[in-house]
């Protein structure tokens, strides 16, 4: 529960702890789950930094209070969103590089499925405990679709459209044709985690001329 008297704090620190925060979540969508209050009270400030000096900027050029919020909201989502994709890849690749550390800095394997946004998914499989599977091809397709073009939840379930199934043991996949049906609409499938054994993802480079597949 959020407690309700941080709302009686002065407007320019909620504009650094909001800032803070908007950066941090972008920055961590789907890594969040391992941090402690203290990662997440650090994480925040940091994000902050920059967000708050530019609307003490703001500020001293006579812009009010409540309209100088708008260019660090901005900020932070610039931020969060620039170290998603560029600047926590780097500084793992120059820690490996250097020998300083061979981490990946995620909590679980499972998690490095998320990050990869060079790589568009091509196929997703999914082995079932009963030996059957589940197969979606070139899921870019329903890309626009209720959790399309699939879901990969963090404790290991899954969303998926299925465009092929095989039977159990069986290396023949068996076209399914009512995906996307004329009257009834489009079929997704939840797969809860305690159904699966195995998931196989298989991906190539993103191009700029593609479309996304992912």
């Amino acid at each position: 529960m959020i407690d309700a008297s941080l709302l009686d704090l002065p407007w320019a620190t909620l504009v650094t702890l909001a800032s803070g925060y908007i950066g941090y979540f972008i920055a961590n969508v789907g890594l969040k789950e391992h941090h402690k209050p203290i990662d997440i009270l650090f994480s925040t400030l940091i994000f902050s930094l920059l967000p708050t000096a530019i609307y003490h900027v703001t500020l001293w050029y006579g812009v009010n209070a409540y309209t100088a919020t708008l260019l660090p909201v901005l900020l932070a989502l610039t931020l969060g969103a620039s170290w998603r994709k560029y600047g926590r890849k780097r500084l793992y690749a120059f820690l490996r590089k250097h020998n300083i550390s061979w981490s990946d800095g995620t909590h679980a394997a499972w998690q490095q499925m998320f990050g990869l946004t060079d790589y568009r998914v091509t196929e997703l499989f999914v082995v079932l405990k009963d030996g059957s599977g589940l197969l979606s091809r070139l899921p870019g397709r329903f890309e626009g679709l209720p959790n399309g073009p699939f879901t990969l939840g963090n404790n290991g379930d899954v969303i998926l459209y299925v465009t092929h199934r095989s039977s159990a043991n069986s290396d023949e996949w068996v076209e399914y044709g009512d995906v996307i049906h004329q009257d009834y609409g489009a079929l997704a499938t939840y797969i809860p985690a305690d159904q699966i054994t195995r998931i196989d993802i298989r991906r190539r480079e993103a191009k700029p001329s593609c479309s996304s597949t992912d």
